[in-house]
């Protein structure tokens, strides 16, 4: 009455795949995922599905994450990711990319003219931009001022989970009760040798690394 616009926030649950279906005939401009890796790869495409308005606000999608190597999302996000190291490449968070779907599979570009020529598309609308941005604890300075001491969980975390939770790696995870990462292990071949019928790697618990002589 006052003239000035409203807007309504709602909090929800998506607990199985089929609960998608009550959401049918939804309209959502802004569509949020807290810890999208919780989330199926069937259940994010479809709420894509009903992100739009007429509202006047142009539709987006916002969603927050811990790394999972076994979840869809790493194969999603992974040009963002380096796939030797597992952590985020500096260069690339924030970068935009776009993406096109056809017959269940995505195809990705740089730029959205280069999907344009490749498909011979004659809408762009059918095109989606997405990007991943890069973020640890220490972007979070309110957090780590309010409460110092959570720092402090997160490097008393085993191996695997401070490597996700604090340090943000997406290759890293538990292998058969070892727990190691690829930056960890170098070669000691300048060359590999090319009549190789099969690669094992090992790794020994009691090593002494160099540094401790």
């Amino acid at each position: 009455s006052d003239g000035h616009e409203v807007s309504k926030i709602s909090f929800a649950h998506i607990e199985r795949e089929q609960d998608v279906h009550k959401w049918q005939g939804s309209q959502i401009c802004g569509l949020y995922f807290d810890e999208l890796t919780h989330f199926s790869e069937k259940t994010f495409f479809y709420m894509l599905s009903r992100n739009r308005s007429t509202c006047g606000v142009t539709p987006y999608v916002r969603a927050s994450c811990n790394p999972d190597a076994d979840s869809w999302v790493a194969k999603f996000i992974s040009w963002w990711i380096d796939p030797d190291t597992g952590y985020p490449i500096k260069e690339r968070s924030g970068v935009i990319r776009w993406m096109l779907r056809r017959e269940d599979q995505l195809y990705w570009a740089d730029t959205k003219e280069e999907l344009i020529e490749q498909f011979k598309l004659e809408s762009p609308e059918e095109l989606k931009s997405v990007t991943f941005i890069a973020s640890t604890i220490y972007d979070n300075q309110i957090l780590l001022k309010t409460n110092p001491s959570y720092l402090a969980n997160l490097k008393a975390l085993p191996l695997v989970e401070r490597e996700r939770l604090l340090q943000g790696n997406w290759k890293i995870k538990p292998a058969a009760g070892l727990y190691f990462k690829r930056v960890q292990l170098r070669s000691i071949l300048d060359t590999p040798p090319l009549d190789v019928v099969s690669w094992a790697r090992a790794w020994d618990l009691a090593a002494t690394s160099e540094d401790e002589g």
